[in-house]
């Protein structure tokens, strides 16, 4: 008799808030879940705070923030034989009361390299993988959930203006400082 094979779904960011129960759901729904996180104490803990099972979730390290371990992230997942048939991407920074910008390592202001160049890398290194699952359907999934946290609800933390990309003037001029924004515009959390 063959044996299906389990499905194999990516959840960046699954230590908490939706990341995490987005993980515990597609647990118990029999999915094996690959926890992406940059803390893995924590994310042991909080797996095993909402009752996952041993055998249904592994968990490597993944800082988006760093353009080499996102690069890492995809060689140690292949590593693991493991097809990939979903990729939800939900991993990110909030930092709206910073006065001045932190930079990743690559010298990126450090909410657009975690929250989206990290994702972006990890999608185009990961569709390959997509493709090649024999799952009848795959899916890559991005979510956005920072007014979902409920910290933010009632005013403790301002939710953020809707964002102004302008003409992409700080990405076409490299996005390293002293740029801090997409738009090439003076620095402004959140």
């Amino acid at each position: 008799m063959v044996q299906e094979q389990q499905s194999t779904v990516v959840v960046t960011g699954a230590s908490s808030g939706v990341g995490l129960y987005a993980a515990k759901a597609l647990a118990d729904r029999g999915w094996h879940v690959v926890m992406a996180c940059r803390n893995l104490p924590k994310t042991e803990k909080a797996a095993q705070e909402v009752g996952m099972t041993k055998d249904s979730y592994s968990i490597i390290h993944l800082d988006l923030a760093s353009l080499d371990s996102v690069h890492k992230f995809v060689t140690d997942f292949r590593a693991t034989g493991k097809s990939l048939d979903s990729l939800v991407c939900n991993a990110a920074i909030y930092l709206p009361l910073e006065k001045e910008p932190q930079r990743s390592k690559e010298g990126y202001e450090l909410s657009v390299a975690t929250n989206h160049l990290g994702h972006f890398l990890l999608c185009n290194l990961m569709l390959e993988d997509l493709k090649k699952s024999p799952a009848a359907e795959k899916r890559l999934v991005i979510l956005g959930t920072v007014t979902a946290n409920p910290k933010e609800l009632g005013g403790k933390i301002p939710i953020p203006a809707p964002p102004n990309l302008g003409d992409l003037q700080g990405m076409e001029a490299g996005f390293k400082a002293p740029i801090t924004m997409i738009d090439g515009k003076k620095f402004k959390p959140g």
